[in-house]
């Protein structure tokens, strides 16, 4: 894994039980066994295990598009929802794919870039393998 991740969370509060608790409740994080591994309002790790049916092409082999878009935009909501201690509903999401995703859990890593009174946004990258796949900035409504 590169370090591209350096960041310090020693001051900041951990709210990776929080993320952890109303992810869990969600059925589709539950069923993909999908981790917050650490959590905090500045930064989020996650990592969804590989399973063959999360391929989308079978002769790469590559994990489909749709599963690390999924791993982005939650990585970055983690961000939020924890400050928060309730879900963020997304309002927008790019996703540069880099390379495939290959037969390895995914991590995602999340990154505040901007935190205002009704929106959220994160910078988030997605590894495979321990290799960097994938780039996103997700924006997250963070009013009510």
């Amino acid at each position: 894994m590169d370090d591209s991740h350096p960041h310090s969370d020693a001051d900041a509060e951990d709210l990776t039980a929080t993320v952890a608790d109303l992810y869990e409740r969600l059925p589709f994080h539950r069923a993909q066994g999908i981790e917050v591994v650490s959590a905090s309002a500045e930064h989020a790790h996650t990592r969804w295990p590989f399973d063959e049916s999360l391929l989308g092409n079978p002769e790469v082999p590559a994990v489909h598009g749709g599963v690390v878009s999924a791993l982005a935009d939650l990585t970055g909501a983690a961000v939020f929802v924890g400050p928060l201690e309730r879900y963020t509903p997304t309002v927008d999401l790019r996703v540069d794919y880099l390379s495939h995703a290959g037969e390895a859990d995914l991590e995602g890593h999340a990154t505040v870039l901007r935190k205002g009174a009704t929106v959220g946004v994160a910078d988030v990258t997605v590894e495979s393998g321990g290799e960097r796949c994938a780039t996103a900035r997700g924006v997250y409504k963070l009013g009510r």
